[in-house]
């Protein structure tokens, strides 16, 4: 069926229904699974970067994932083990989430995308949360939306 599938994380109730959906696939049919968090480029004012320069606090971009993502993410890989499956793995990236999610699918020849129907986005979405109907419209392979 699938051989690889991405599964975007961001901590919400959905994206783990998705990741247990894209678990269930990739153990019947021996396929792979990644992990995909993205987390959103802010801004920082140039008061907060002169401390923090000044402070040799700057350098790699840090990722901050707060305490539920975390445990999202970790309860998906012990789910994993816990059932066998060996080939699961967790990116981070920085970006636009719904682009980045496409680019990293096509860049590492995803065969679909597994990913919650609401994350923790804007709570005034339609239907489809914003991230998940751009992937959706965007994506080259076969996008799978979990309720």
């Amino acid at each position: 069926m699938f051989s690889h599938l991405l599964v975007p994380v961001d901590g919400s109730h959905m994206s783990l229904k998705a990741a247990e959906a894209a678990l269930k696939i990739a153990r019947d049919h021996d396929g792979r699974v990644t992990l995909i968090h993205v987390a959103r480029r802010f801004s920082v004012p140039d008061a907060v970067r002169a401390y923090l320069r000044d402070e040799h606090l700057e350098g790699e971009p840090l990722y901050d994932i707060d305490a539920a993502t975390r445990r999202v993410i970790e309860d998906i890989h012990r789910e994993a083990r816990d059932t066998g499956l060996k080939k699961i793995e967790t990116v981070f990236r920085e970006g636009r989430p719904a682009r980045t999610i496409v680019e990293y699918a096509d860049h590492h020849r995803v065969g679909a995308i597994i990913l919650g129907a609401r994350g923790l986005g804007d709570p005034e979405g339609d239907l489809l949360g914003s991230v998940s109907h751009k992937v959706a419209n965007l994506a080259h392979c076969t996008v799978i939306v979990v309720r």
